[in-house]
């Protein structure tokens, strides 16, 4: 079975931490925040698909964060970050072989993040979802 990226169809904000479970967007946009946001020091989901995310077990903690862009006066409280538990290796992720609801990190710069087939399924079925998959590494150049 194969490893999937995780990507947002929407714009991934460049956020910067600015306390306990707060960020601030550092990026000018006119656009809303995708599904996904990621940088080297967090992954972020929007709470829709906490129920999904929830059925990978300990493999990863959720805390509700805040989001702020002051240039727009705007706040979002409908994220949460993702503490995933495990990283993956290159060779892991072309091997594939992961059963049940699974989630991983690879690289530390600007993380991807990998989820199996169950996983994967089950955020297709989140009502509004705006995520895209690729199979394993077939994005990453090398």
């Amino acid at each position: 079975m194969a490893l999937w990226c995780v990507h947002s169809k929407g714009i991934n904000l460049r956020l910067w931490r600015t306390g306990s479970y707060k960020f601030r967007v550092v990026e000018a946009s006119n656009r809303e925040p995708g599904d996904l946001l990621t940088n080297y020091d967090y992954i972020l989901f929007p709470r829709k698909y906490e129920g999904a995310l929830r059925t990978t077990g300990a493999q990863l903690q959720l805390t509700p964060v805040t989001v702020t862009d002051e240039v727009r006066k705007l706040v979002w409280h409908h994220y949460l970050e993702a503490t995933i538990k495990h990283d993956i290796t290159s060779e892991e992720i072309s091997r594939g072989s992961q059963v049940g609801p699974a989630i991983f990190r690879y690289g530390d710069q600007d993380p991807s993040v990998f989820v199996s087939d169950a996983l994967r399924a089950t955020l297709q079925q989140v009502q509004g979802q705006s995520l895209l998959f690729s199979a394993g590494l077939s994005l990453f150049g090398g």
